[in-house]
């Protein structure tokens, strides 16, 4: 048996993070009982919570206080009480909430990143003490020096953390991911101009570059369209071909269909974040043989093979560069049909359920006999 320990309400599927947090959760379940131990997520302190702020109001950095001593102590405590003692092994999901936990068996950690690469890409280092973030990255380094195994869903992650924290490389691995979404038997594109957009961000996954880029193609092409999902700008003024669609959630069904709906009939899944690290939506999108435009940077080349399975971009923030991105989709011919072709058999291929499954079991229940 094994103890799953997440921050997460089981059965969340709506963003990427929670997504594979499920997808983790169901793959080891099918080698093993699991027990579901969370969520475990304690308020933040709220004196802390106001110091940090204060100080950064008067311009000096504040601490981070979601990972303070004192809140990482009540996670620790919550983990130990809440946890099975009849169990072989501890799987916690994520890796900083539950660096002050001292596990009595074996434990795998998994993540997308560090927390030394979640601050460099999510928030600006200088608005906290240097201290602080040196505090929680030491503890959180020799956590995972500690793991029987430390477990990453790109080889960019992986890399990094034996890099910037020492570790083992031995003991670091890619499981790799797959999309939370039903794959369907073919392609049903039809040859629409349709873009689609989706993001939980918009302003930081480029959803305002991506309106302009799309009003500067809409004007030789009249006849695209863009569709934006979840989140959206701050007013919502009519855009001639651009539908705001709202939230469309994996745990309701009539929005689940609507989403694979749109990934089916889309041309292509513009996608120039400049906050993320590999996004789970480009591999939704290219079981459905939708090629993705999206940025050079992160772990993203590993989703995306230029000219192959989509288009990367240089500068996330250039109009003209995602602008011509599109356009070069718009264009009929072989290299949009080979794209298509090609996202639809890499990432069914080497992204599936089964892949996932088989990599993640064989990363936990191998070194667990080992």
């Amino acid at each position: 048996m094994i103890n799953f320990i997440s921050n997460l309400p089981e059965g969340l599927r709506t963003g990427g993070f929670s997504a594979m947090s499920a997808a983790a959760y169901a793959a080891l379940r099918t080698r093993d009982e699991v027990a579901y131990i969370g969520p475990i997520n304690p308020a933040p302190i709220l004196l802390e919570r106001m110091s940090s702020k204060v100080r950064r109001s008067i311009g000096s950095p504040g601490d981070f206080f979601f990972f303070s001593p004192r809140r990482l102590s009540a996670i620790a405590r919550e983990v130990a009480s809440r946890s099975r003692s009849d169990v072989r092994v501890d799987f916690f999901h994520g890796f900083t909430p539950w660096i002050q936990t001292r596990p009595r068996r074996p434990y795998f950690a998994w993540c997308d990143c560090t927390f030394r690469d979640y601050i460099n890409i999510y928030h600006h280092r200088a608005n906290f003490r240097q201290s602080d973030l040196a505090r929680i990255e030491r503890l959180e380094a020799s956590w995972l020096k500690s793991a029987t195994a430390v477990l990453f869903t790109t080889d960019w992650a992986a890399s990094r953390a034996v890099h910037h924290y020492g570790l083992d490389p031995r003991c670091v691995c890619s499981v790799g991911m797959f999309g939370e979404i039903e794959m369907p038997p073919v392609d049903a594109y039809r040859g629409d101009e349709e873009f689609a957009f989706i993001s939980t961000n918009f302003e930081a996954k480029g959803g305002y570059v991506v309106l302009a880029a799309f009003q500067r193609v809409r004007a030789q092409r009249p006849d695209a369209r863009l569709t934006v999902v979840g989140d959206a700008p701050r007013t919502t003024r009519q855009i001639p071909g651009v539908t705001f669609a709202g939230y469309l959630r994996k745990e309701n069904e009539e929005e689940a269909a609507a989403l694979r709906q749109l990934l089916g009939r889309a041309r292509g899944l513009v996608l120039p974040t400049r906050g993320d690290i590999a996004p789970l939506l480009i591999v939704e999108a290219g079981y459905f043989g939708c090629p993705a435009i999206a940025t050079r940077d992160f772990a993203i080349p590993e989703l995306v093979e230029h000219g192959k399975t989509g288009l990367l971009v240089d500068d996330p923030r250039s109009i003209e560069e995602v602008a011509a991105a599109m356009e070069r989709l718009l264009v009929d011919g072989g290299e949009y049909r080979g794209m298509r072709r090609g996202a639809w058999e890499r990432h069914r291929q080497d992204r599936s359920k089964a892949r996932f499954v088989d990599r993640m079991c064989t990363a936990v229940f191998g070194s667990a006999n080992a």
